[in-house]
This record gives C-alpha cells, structure tokens and sequence, in this order.
C-alpha cells in the first residue's frame, strides 16, 4: 500500500516538473503565450487528409471568437502607476525603471477610448482566417448553386467589426457571393449564451481569492527567498525588481508587497502583442520564461475553470452551451436541403461561448481529459493554445454522387477527432451519425438537470 502511494505521489511530482518544464520552454519560444486567452493567434501550417474518393467540399458552419482587441479598461496599469509615481518622488527609480514606466503609460494611454475594441492586428487576423478558408476550400465559394453565405455576430462591436473584416476577406477572394449580415439580441441565445447556471442543488463555485495586498505603504511583506512551482504564491521577484530601482530594499519598504506592482506590468506586458503598432514588447524585455510562467498560471487555471470542462463547473459549461451545438445541426439541416444556395453560415463571438463548446465536443484539452481547475497548468491545458483570439471552429462538409455526406471539424484551422465517435476515414465522419451523436452530446449534458428537477 505505502509502496503504491509512493509510486503515485513520484508520478505525480514527475507530471508537475515535466509540465514546469514545458511551459518553460514554450515561453522561451514565444513569451506572448503568458498571455493567456489574451494571446494573438498563432498561424500555423495546414495540413488536410485527403477525403475519400469522390467527396468535395461544399458547405461550411463556422463559429470565430473576435480578433485581437484593447483590453476592456484602461485600469490594469493602476498599481503600477502609482507605485512608479511614487518610488520616483522617493528618487528610487533607475533609467530602466524610468523607461519601463514610460511603457506603462504609452499601452494604458493607447488604451485610452478604445476599450475592448478591436485592433488592428485582430483585423488583420481575421482577413488572414478567411484568405485560408477560401483557398483551401475553393469548391465551396465556386460553386454556381451555392452563392450565399450568412454571417451571424454578437452585438459586441469588435465581434461585429470582426465579422466585417472576415467577410471583407473572403469577398476578397470571391466577389460573386452574396453575404447577409445579422446581430441582434434574438441570436444572442446561441452566440453567447448565459453560462451563469447553477449546479444542480449548489451554486457554480466562485472565483478563489488572492492576496494582492495594497499600495503604498500596505505592511512590509518582504518576497520569500524560494521559487515555487508556477501558481503557488510567494515568488522570489529580486531578479526583476533589481533592474527597475537604485535600492531595492528602500523600494521595497515602501512599496510592501511587491506582486500587485509585477502583475500589473505583467498584464500590461500581455498587451503589447495585441497594438503591436507601437512597438514595445515587455516581456522579452524584462521578464525571464520562469517568472512568466509563475505569473500565467493562476489565471490559465482561472479559464479553464470558468469555460472549460473541469470537475468543479464542467457540468454548467456543457449544459450552457447546447443552444450553439444546436444552431450548427439546425442550420446544416438546412444547407443540406436540396434546392440550398447555402455555400456557409459564418458566426463571431467570444471565448466565453466556444470553449465552452469545445467543452461539450470533449476537445478543450488536447488528450480529452477531464481535472480540477487547479490542476490545468500541470497536465498541459494552455489557454494561450486552447483559446487565443480569433479561435475558431470550422465544420466542413462533403458529398459525393451519391448524395452521401461527410463532415470534419477544425479546431483552430487544425483537424480533429472527437471521442466518442469513430470516422468514416481520417478525421472525416458520417454527417448522419455525427449529427445524432451531437443529440447524444446535449442530452447527456441534461442529465444533472432532468435527475434534480
């Protein structure tokens, strides 16, 4: 028994350090990841099975989160600000210190009027998105009988500005399609429906507290001398904090606390992929791969607890979220019927709606499995993978002669298997059986709720 113990205990040490050590390593590669679900999108190579013989594609269901925006206040600089102001009326502040401040104020001042809108870079996102779908899915938009193509969005603005620059896109490459536009709250109940739905007999669990102390002058708590595993409290930020002043212990006393005045810069660093027209970048300029990876991962657990399929609040996700899997079979019945002009229904709104629905798939993690929260960042689960902006979900579906139809389901442009379900061939499935597996999905999710009435 005590050798079993030891045995999981050892594999479970091994997990969390191989984790540890990979997280590294992908912020060596790209520090923009700590971003979390703040992360721009990553275009990555594509690469299609081919389908098998005599089926073509023509008609595709899509649902996009918006590109890369503003972040939605201009506050998440405060602590910084001040403390800067502060420790440079006290003559404390190096010339590092001074230009990362000046950082500071130019992205909270960027901000400044466009909260929450989106920027540039998430328009350019989106015409990329489409460019791809139109090239490699010609057959769709050439199809003489199939010419149309609607697009629903949230009636968030950047969703809806997303949605222009998308269809700008493939019109780009198109121009004999004809494109319909709709955003209204009537259609808010599947592009973003309510995840606020209690578990049966309790209600959803609540977001953990962290202290984050105060400034100035909030206690003298003086950073501990050891480097935890990413998330547990209590990292040695000496390292970073050096640079920035002429005596850090003086900074220190006066400042108290010192993890409100990193995480600060640290989100204010996570923005900088997103206005890339400015030109500064934070994080590879004062953050080492180990200090952001302490400093993502509390709140990459906090995503996949809030939009994931966790232990903890996976059963309200899956429920919430029927009413979007539904809108995709209800409008492909359609596209399916003969006499369509249907070429593809286009949908763009938030990560709080197609995570959650990737939840419902069983594909928000990469190896199909199901954790506590807290526990995201050791087995793997990455936000900044799982849920950049402008992720997407595309079905593609195929017919042959004979009338028979094939769907595959991209995630992120990339095919995927879900479980549950077995192909035809490759990634590519019966529509009928994928179709009825969907209703299986959504009743399952009901369950909790049909046992406590």
């Amino acid at each position: 028994m005590k050798k079993a113990l030891f045995m999981t205990l050892l594999m479970a040490l091994c997990l969390s350090l191989g984790a540890q050590e990979d997280v590294i390593r992908l912020f060596a590669e790209n520090p923009d990841r700590a971003s979390n679900n703040m992360h721009s999108y990553e275009f990555n190579a594509i690469d299609d099975t081919p389908a098998p013989r005599g089926f073509k594609p023509f008609y595709i269901s899509h649902y996009g989160r918006h590109g890369s925006r503003y972040e939605q206040n201009s506050t998440f600089g405060r602590s910084a600000q001040q403390a800067f102001a502060h420790l440079d009326s006290l003559g404390l502040l190096t010339q590092a210190g001074k230009d990362l401040w000046q950082d500071v104020e130019t992205i909270v001042d960027a901000h400044k009027g466009m909260e929450g809108s989106l920027t540039p870079r998430g328009a350019k996102e989106h015409q990329t998105l489409a460019h791809r779908m139109a090239d490699r899915f010609r057959p769709v938009f050439k199809n003489r009988d199939r010419n149309e193509v609607n697009c629903f969005s949230s009636t968030n603005f950047r969703c809806i500005v997303s949605m222009c620059n998308f269809t700008y896109g493939l019109k780009d490459k198109f121009p004999k399609q004809e494109f319909t536009f709709t955003s209204a709250e009537r259609f808010m109940a599947y592009i973003n429906p309510s995840l606020r739905v209690p578990r049966p007999g309790e209600a959803p669990p609540q977001r953990p507290a962290f202290p984050m102390g105060g400034f100035p002058g909030m206690g003298q708590q003086q950073p501990q001398a050891f480097k935890p595993f990413p998330g547990e409290p209590g990292y040695d930020f000496t390292r970073f904090l050096t640079p920035l002043f002429t005596d850090l212990d003086a900074a220190l006393k006066a400042m108290g606390n010192p993890e409100p005045f990193v995480r600060a810069i640290f989100t204010t660093g996570g923005l900088c992929q997103l206005i890339d027209f400015l030109g500064i970048d934070i994080y590879r300029k004062y953050f080492t791969p180990e200090e952001l990876a302490y400093l993502w991962a509390e709140g990459n657990d906090s995503i996949y607890r809030m939009w994931g399929g966790s232990v903890e609040n996976g059963d309200v996700i899956r429920y919430a979220i029927r009413p979007l899997l539904m809108d995709f079979v209800e409008k492909a019945d359609a596209a399916l019927q003969n006499g369509s002009h249907r070429a593809a229904d286009l949908r763009f709104g938030h990560d709080t709606s197609i995570l959650p629905l990737f939840a419902l798939l069983g594909v928000d993690d990469p190896q199909g499995r199901v954790f506590p929260y807290k526990e995201a960042h050791k087995h793997g689960w990455y936000a900044f993978f799982q849920v950049p902006m402008a992720t997407n979900i595309q079905m593609i579906f195929y017919r042959n002669n004979k009338g028979e139809v094939l769907t595959k389901i991209l995630y992120n442009e990339s095919e995927i298997r879900l479980p549950g379900i077995e192909p035809v061939s490759g990634p590519y499935y019966s529509w009928p059986e994928l179709r009825a597996h969907f209703f299986r999905l959504c009743e399952k999710a009901a369950e909790p709720w049909n046992r406590h009435p």
